[in-house]
């Protein structure tokens, strides 16, 4: 058998000259088809080496197909954001080229020769391969894959003669000219990662097909657009049948619009589907068609006539253990989610998805923005931290790359235009603006008029249809809802433009064609680790202001790859843990959900700021606001509780309107609060009956206070030895707390400091982290200044001090007791000369108790935590938790599990507890190690519990905001250097 596996390349160097593959068929729709087919998926041979050309390939070993060779034992995964991982030096690649040459038998089904002989095609198609491959079939040549993310399908018949069997063979290379224009934040890693398909193709088969289902708002009658074409790309007649319509209606070869009458309008809020088949005599394809009509209105984005508000989340493909290799039941897990957390909108970062994907998004209803396969961030920074010349060779303006990227745009547009979950294209993400982006713009347009064009680094929006931006601040946002761009906003436009190397448009500055089109965040509260903050003053500019439609935030799943470090412990990996020199460490971990997908805070907060209903709870009444688009609130029930969640009883719920609001009159009660949640009445798609829409609560502080008191001080302190007792308290000569009751504690006392969140890391522009550390408020050292029993109070006045420094704070703790409990009056006062532009992490109070008390019941916010910017979707309750489960394992250890509110706790064990009341309600965090322990670990996995439990009390927070990738707390919340006082009371007790 002729074989191709010892062929090199080495005067074809075809990885650098074919930006735009060769031999490929031109792109169509992505069809369910009843012709045959026989996927190629499975077992393969692979033989590894570092040449691209072919001559170093090492012995055949089994690999899985779809795959990642990276994943499967063969070479590492490495990860950048923004750099290259090679040197830019288009078109050309090093000559270490990681290359993986697939091979494995096929046999062309028996049933299929009557076909061919009749005239049939038979096309081999991969759905996905990083990042270039050359492929040959018994020997022969077939052709040249390109566009990582794309399907490529290449005409074999003529070398399938007979049965077989056929050798295939593949030769897939990790670096190209490709590796470009695919520079996506993610880790790089190659292989056939996809599906590999043969398909028979009937003569007079429907090679390819365009639809538009579309909807009259005024009047709800539908009409569904159908041309269908043939191999040659010449005009086919067909047939479509619409059963539930009672359609059948022949189509001439020419196409035509057929009138459908009433129907129920896709949206996704109701995201109603019909089935449609299309067929000729040789094929028959079946579609779900949604009808509805997208628009720009002026500066408004409608469907179906109304304004909407996207919701959204931008998605990469990923999976702890397959990579980008699809496992499909995470498609299915991954919309769920998305709709059981109210959000409505996934962009498809940064390239198009797996088909299937766009199958689920219409079926359970989620707005797409659908993006090429292009990014070339790489351009625009080196390691030396500057552009080292690189705007000014982006592809963006290179005519080398217009051939092979408005090809790859026309590919992805064909695929998928027609499912109707799409409402927008995008041509790809961060690669500057020119000649090049223009023609592939165009090349949108031109393949579908029907849907709108988005592209963020077009900044002022001279070419696309919507503005958009990543990462603006809440002021900058609301400049262009008012539709006033500030000098600085102007500039900072500008420098945004020269940084790309465009030379900005004075006149499109000085007016912005950006203003006229409605605007939404591409990518928006980063959330990675431990945030994003402040997503409820975001959302409230987008009910403030229509032209701003809402956003997509930065991600939905944290890349992290299974693995285990070298003390064996399982960790979720990233950048540098898997030997690489260049890389972005854990930037990669910035989603909504965990590498398991397991929900992150972040996405319950996200879920209460995009509720489609808003909810505000007072003292009396509750106010609700229908956000909904199409819908009224016939489909949910509401429910209150005035103890705490114990019980809940039905609340009347008007079925207001889109865009209706009205107070509901709440039953009177006696107690500190009340809590309203709206519920589904029914199951819809994966959202079950029962479901929780939103949540709030209202809460009386000084009721509270009220309810909770701290007992009286009756027992004096007294000198023990060389300490003190106060009640059940024994204090050291230093001051310390050392026991209560029958709880030993290691350590007591003021806590300044927390674990920094990602938001808060070198890598940020304000690094608090680094200035935190710097003047060391993480090792902050106590010197006693007085101990003096006054009254019935012990009080003890202490400097805490940093090293190196005239910097940190007088602390004064009055201890009281009524004999059973002790109680602490904290102030806190840091120095007057605190830099006005460092604020502090916390303000606070820890203590270190026995390990045993691994169980924790609390009445406060809750379920989840919260930080002064997040914590939406906690509400006022009694709830209980493991230890363990009030951690969050972010993929890097750092602050978390604080929950805000508290005003009372138990810490238990077996046979005994710690017992907490704090009247005004402060944050506690209760876990099993120390802060340190949180600040020094690189994975969750490598976390170790010390045998201690370390409780927490904040009485004051700094917010995590997004500054890993966007702005800043908000000033609100920031935490600055000023006076605070708290007090609260500690109880050892038997149980």
């Amino acid at each position: 058998m002729t074989t191709a596996a010892q062929i090199t390349d080495a005067d074809d160097r075809w990885w650098e000259t074919r930006p735009a593959g060769e031999g490929r068929l031109r792109g169509r729709a992505h069809l369910d088809s009843d012709a045959p087919s026989l996927c190629l998926d499975g077992t393969w041979d692979i033989r590894v080496g570092q040449r691209a050309d072919g001559s170093d390939l090492g012995p055949s070993h089994r690999i899985e197909v779809p795959g990642l060779w990276q994943l499967q034992g063969f070479g590492a995964p490495q990860y950048t954001n923004i750099i290259y991982p090679i040197p830019r030096d288009v078109p050309h690649v090093p000559d270490e080229n990681p290359t993986g040459h697939y091979s494995r038998l096929l046999e062309v089904p028996g049933d299929w020769a009557a076909a061919r002989a009749d005239g049939a095609r038979i096309l081999l198609r991969f759905q996905g391969v990083d990042s270039a491959a050359r492929v040959w079939i018994d020997g022969a040549e077939v052709g040249i894959t390109a566009g990582s993310r794309l399907t490529q399908e290449f005409d074999v018949t003529d070398l399938l003669t007979g049965a077989g069997p056929h050798l295939l063979e593949v030769r897939v290379v990790q670096w190209s000219v490709n590796t470009y224009v695919e520079d996506q934040d993610m880790w790089w890693m190659s292989g056939i990662f996809r599906s590999v398909d043969l398909l028979l193709r009937p003569v007079g088969g429907i090679h390819d097909l365009v639809t538009d289902a579309d909807l009259d708002p005024a009047t709800g009658r539908g009409t569904l657009s159908v041309r269908a074409f043939d191999a040659d790309g010449g005009p086919l007649p067909v047939q479509v049948e619409i059963p539930e319509l009672g359609i059948g209606q022949d189509v001439p070869a020419e196409g035509a619009v057929i009138e459908v009458g009433e129907v129920a309008p896709w949206s996704a809020e109701s995201p109603r589907l019909y089935g449609v088949r299309i067929s000729t005599p040789a094929e028959s394809v079946r579609l779900r068609a949604g009808f509805r009509r997208v628009e720009i209105d002026g500066d408004i984005f409608r469907i179906n006539g109304e304004r909407i508000v996207f919701r959204g989340v931008n998605r990469h493909e990923a999976d702890p253990v397959c990579g980008r290799t699809q496992n499909l039941e995470n498609q299915d897990r991954d919309a769920a989610l998305m709709k059981l957390h109210n959000l409505n909108a996934v962009r498809t970062s940064h390239y198009p998805p797996h088909q299937r994907f766009l199958d689920v998004c219409d079926e359970v209803g989620l707005y797409v923005i659908c993006e090429g396969d292009f990014e070339a961030h790489g351009f625009h920074a080196d390691m030396t931290g500057e552009d080292g010349g690189g705007a000014a060779q982006r592809p963006a303006a290179d005519e080398r790359f217009r051939e092979g990227l408005v090809e790859r745009t026309d590919r992805f547009v064909r695929r998928d235009l027609n499912h109707p979950s799409i409402v927008m294209w995008s041509i790809g993400n961060e690669a500057a603006t020119g000649p090049v982006t223009r023609a592939m713009i165009q090349r949108v347009r031109e393949v579908d008029p029907t849907r709108p064009v988005i592209y963020e680094q077009d900044y002022l929006a001279q070419d696309v249809d919507v503005f958009s931006l990543m990462y603006p601040s809440h002021a900058e946002s609301e400049e262009i809802g008012r539709k006033e761009l500030s000098e600085a906003f102007r500039d900072r436009l500008r420098s945004m433009l020269e940084h790309l190397g465009v030379t900005p448009d004075e006149d499109a500055l000085a007016d912005p064609p950006a203003l006229t089109r409605p605007f939404l965040w591409i990518e928006y509260a980063h959330a990675m680790g431990n945030g994003a903050g402040a997503l409820k003053e975001y959302m409230d500019l987008v009910h403030r202001y229509p032209s701003l439609h809402g956003g997509f935030i930065w991600e939905w799943i944290d890349h992290g790859l299974l693995t285990t470090d070298a003390e064996g412990n399982e960790i979720f990996g990233y950048g540098g843990d898997f030997g690489e020199r260049l890389h972005d460490a854990n930037f990669v971990a910035d989603g909504l959900v965990l590498p398991d997908r397991t929900p992150s805070p972040a996405l319950l907060d996200a879920k209460h700021h995009y509720a489609p209903v808003g909810l505000e709870v007072s003292a009396g009444s509750a106010r609700l606001t229908n956000r909904y688009a199409f819908v009224d609130l016939a489909h949910l029930r509401a429910e209150v509780s005035v103890d705490d969640q114990r019980s809940w009883s039905e609340l009347a719920l008007p079925a207001l309107a889109p865009g209706g609001s009205a107070e509901v009159p709440l039953p009177a009660h006696a107690g500190p609060a009340v809590t309203v949640r709206l519920l589904t009445r029914e199951a819809q798609g994966p959202v079950p009956a029962g479901h929780v829409v939103v949540a709030a609560s209202y809460v009386a502080p000084e009721r509270l206070a009220a309810e909770y008191p701290l007992p009286p001080a009756t027992v004096p302190p007294v000198r023990e030895g060389r300490g003190w007792r106060v009640g059940p308290a024994v204090l050291d000569d230093l001051g310390r707390l050392v026991r209560l009751g029958g709880l030993d504690i290691e350590e007591a006392g003021v806590d300044l400091w927390r674990a920094p969140v990602d938001n808060e890391r070198a890598f940020t522009e304000v690094a608090l982290e680094s200035r935190w550390k710097r003047i060391g408020l993480d090792a902050a050292r106590s010197r006693l200044v007085s101990i003096e029993a006054e009254d019935a109070a012990l009080v003890v006045t202490r400097r805490l001090g940093l090293d190196g420094s005239g910097l940190g704070a007088d602390v004064r703790e009055r201890l009281s007791s009524d004999g059973t409990s002790l109680v602490l009056e904290v102030d806190v006062v840091p120095s007057a000369t605190w830099p006005e532009d460092l604020p502090l992490p916390r303000v606070g109070w820890t203590l270190s108790a026995p390990g045993d008390l691994d169980m924790i019941g609390y009445l406060g916010q809750g379920p989840h935590e919260a930080y002064p910017d997040t914590g939406g979707g906690t509400t006022f309750g009694a709830w209980a938790s493991t230890l363990r489960d009030l951690q969050v394992p972010y993929v890097m250890p750092q602050e978390n599990g604080n929950r805000a509110g508290v005003v009372s706790a138990h810490v238990h064990g077996e046979g005994r507890s710690l017992d907490l009341v704090m009247p005004e309600g402060l944050g506690l965090a209760v876990r099993p190690w120390s802060s340190r322990e949180l600040d020094v670990r690189g994975h969750d996995g490598a976390l170790r519990p010390d045998g201690r439990t370390w409780v927490t009390i904040s009485a004051a927070l700094h917010g995590v905001g997004s500054a890993a990738c966007g702005p800043v707390p908000l000033p609100q919340h920031v935490l600055l250097a000023r006076p605070v006082s708290f007090r609260f009371s500690l109880t050892a007790r038997r149980r």
